[in-house]
């Protein structure tokens, strides 16, 4: 996890890796998921203290990392704690 930055126009970011794992179910096939997910929180959410390890749900929105690129990012609009 990155610390967190500041954009230019004062709002706060911050970077980080989310780890998932979980058992889902597939074509009535139990499947095990094991993945990790790169992640973006910007505004005051960025400022809540998360530690590596930490268990959180998230919602939000998969996206471009930036306006030049491809790649894509997970936007964190919400966070809480389990």
């Amino acid at each position: 996890m990155d610390p967190v930055r500041y954009t230019p126009a004062g709002i706060p970011a911050l970077n980080l890796t989310l780890k998932h794992n979980s058992e889902q179910i597939e074509a009535n096939l139990k499947r095990t998921i094991n993945c990790e997910l790169n992640a973006k929180i910007m505004g005051n959410n960025a400022l809540i203290p998360v530690k590596i390890g930490d268990r959180i749900k998230t919602k939000g929105f998969i996206g471009n990392k930036s306006a030049k690129s491809n790649q894509l990012i997970f936007h964190i609009n919400f966070i809480e704690y389990l």
